[in-house]
């Protein structure tokens, strides 16, 4: 049977439709955090053999709890050692909340300081601290450090926390702070427990007999056996085989809980600490460059432009470039691998090759972006903040475009909170929200278009631009109801020109009257040697008063049609007629009857069969 690969006994009262949480420990590296979670959960986290010989946790361990009510807590052990802090950083993604100790006999120390901003950076909001080793200090320094730990707590996080001093040697504490926690957790939402489920991988082996196996903590949403994953950001697709958590083997998974998946389809080879199961993999964003919004995280460990670093984001770590946009606190980073990301995710910039923490971020923008692009976004960020005003993806998109084609009521929600926060006006077209400012702006532009000689052909303003035609056809609809332009035929064209001549100018009734007076020929566009001669040709062309055939030979619209008409008298669909008599029956020569023809079958008027012309 697949275990779970953590030591201990089985989790009997495991209950799945239990809101479950995870959290997790932080500190100084000797400071007692394993000894503190053996006191609260019975179970060593430490469980490599080089662990156990040093004597200090290398790499995550976990563990659980249960409360009063069966709720099962799901507990993760991290590293203190600062060499460390990147296997810190990938334990804390999916905590509710951190438990931060600090030694009695030490106080605070520099892990202690840096575990603290990188709890902070990635937007854990619930911390309590643990003093330990309370058994082996006296009550004055105990006092002491406590005050100490207190401001250091309050400078970092903005807020007061929770101090509980506690002993993992005599127990004292211990059930204090774990009903502490217990108390914290039953207040938080289950803001974790919708959507698609997917874990960050932490740990990646084999059974023999089972075949690969990942563990992580699910987040998002339910996962059950026989679900697809698809490993990100490869793409590759696996089944689950198998689900254990806590030491149980169950059908399905809820969020926020520890879990070991065995897939089936997958070698050990073709996944590692980084990748990303997800249920549904459009949930995230897989590229190498990506908009960041950043801070540093203290004044003496700057962030240069251009600089290379490594960030942390999930489970995994990636080297990269970080380029600063004109909008302070905004960078583009461009990583030498593929990653995946989810909207906002949180991320850490760590010195490449080394153990600070230089500052944090989130994702806003994924894949390339051009230098017309970058400045639209930086305008936009740099008047509504991530995440201070924007918390979803969509709400972004419709900024940056002025306009959202939405594909659920989640979406719709979203973007109307957001409007309605900043007072802004928008008007619902179907599916697509849309910035009144942006209809009017574009109102202005179909009404410049229409009001130039000839206006626009309904067809081409509908399938041009950057923006939907659901769009255009409300402004059509808002220009004629306004009367700001009007519809003739299939021509967009201002109301002023709804004379026959559609506002021609003089040499273009010139040409249309040539065009009319011709009989037995076209008029070719070398013939007409006055300024602006092709120009006017094609206003003609567009608005349907002039048809062109090949080699630039123009006839009238109503010339056009009355020769094609004579052609076609007296025939029916499947009738033959030969060149010389389509030629016999309009007066034209070879040289104007060819092109004619082939207009004709261009228009599905007729077909070709070798010299002959059948009718349609």
């Amino acid at each position: 049977m697949m275990r779970f690969p953590t030591s201990g006994g089985s989790c009997s009262n495991y209950l799945e439709d239990k809101v479950l949480h995870i959290i997790g420990t932080a500190g100084h590296v000797d400071h007692g955090k394993t000894a503190l979670i053996e006191a609260l959960t019975g179970i060593n986290a430490d469980r490599l053999p080089e662990e156990k010989k040093r004597g200090m946790t290398i790499d995550l361990g976990f563990a659980y709890f249960e409360g009063s009510d069966g709720e099962t807590v799901g507990v993760i052990d991290v590293p203190g050692h600062e060499r460390f802090i990147r296997n810190m950083v990938a334990g804390a993604w999916s905590l509710s909340c951190a438990v931060l100790v600090v030694a009695g006999t030490e106080g605070w120390m520099q892990q202690s300081e840096d575990h603290a901003r990188v709890l902070e950076a990635m937007g854990i909001e619930h911390i309590i601290c643990a003093v330990t080793k309370t058994d082996l200090v006296e009550q004055d320094l105990l006092e002491y450090v406590i005050e100490l730990t207190k401001e250091n707590l309050l400078r970092i996080f903005g807020k007061e926390v929770a101090i509980i001093p506690v002993s993992p040697v005599t127990g004292a504490g211990i059930d204090k702070l774990r009903n502490s926690i217990l108390d914290l957790l039953r207040t938080l939402p289950e803001k974790r427990s919708r959507g698609s489920g997917f874990i960050h991988i932490d740990r990646v082996f084999t059974i023999k007999g089972s075949g690969t196996v990942i563990t992580g903590s699910l987040a998002g949403g339910k996962l059950s056996e026989g679900d697809a994953v698809t490993i990100l950001p490869d793409g590759i697709t696996a089944r689950i085989r198998g689900i254990q958590s806590y030491y149980s083997s169950i059908q399905t998974a809820d969020p926020v809980s520890r879990v070991a998946c065995n897939l089936q389809g997958l070698k050990k080879e073709q996944i590692s600490r980084g990748c990303i199961a997800a249920k549904n993999p459009e949930d995230f964003q897989t590229g190498r460059e990506f908009i960041v919004q950043w801070k540093p995280l203290d004044q003496d460990r700057k962030i240069k432009n251009h600089m290379e670093l490594e960030f942390a984001s999930g489970t995994g770590h990636h080297t990269g470039t970080i380029h600063f946009l004109r909008t302070d606190g905004l960078a583009r980073i461009v990583v030498n691998e593929r990653v995946s990301v989810s909207w906002l995710a949180p991320c850490l910039f760590i010195r490449q090759g080394g153990h600070h923490i230089l500052g944090k971020g989130c994702f806003v923008w994924p894949g390339k972006t051009d230098r017309q692009l970058r400045i639209r976004l930086s305008s936009i960020l740099e008047k509504y903040p991530v995440p201070d005003s924007i918390r979803e993806e969509p709400v972004l998109r419709f900024l940056l475009n002025k306009w959202y084609t939405c594909s659920s009521k989640t979406e719709i929600k979203a973007i109307k909170r957001f409007v309605s926060a900043e007072k802004l006006k928008i008007r619902s077209i179907g599916s697509t929200l849309v910035l009144e400012e942006f209809l009017s702006e574009e109102a202005e532009n179909l009404t410049r278009m229409c009001s130039k000689p000839g206006g626009i052909k309904k067809a081409e303003y509908l399938q041009s631009g950057d923006f939907t035609s659901e769009i255009r056809r409300y402004l059509i609809d808002r220009g004629i109801t306004t009367y700001r332009i009007a519809q003739k035929d299939q021509i967009l064209i201002s109301p002023e020109q709804l004379g026959d001549d559609f506002g021609l100018s003089p040499l273009g009734k010139k040409i249309l009257k040539k065009l009319d007076a011709l009989e037995n020929r076209g008029l070719q566009l070398k013939e007409i040697t006055e300024p602006g001669a092709k120009t006017e040709l094609r206003n003609l062309v567009r608005i349907e008063k002039a048809v062109v055939l090949e080699g630039d030979i123009f006839f009238s619209k109503d010339r056009f049609n009355a020769l094609t008409r004579r052609i076609l008298d007296g025939l029916s669909a499947g009738s033959v007629f030969s060149i010389p008599e389509a030629k016999e029956k309009t007066g034209l020569t070879r040289r104007y009857m060819i092109p004619l023809l082939n207009k004709m079958e261009e228009k599905g008027m007729v077909k070709r069969e070798g010299d002959c012309r059948i009718v349609c």
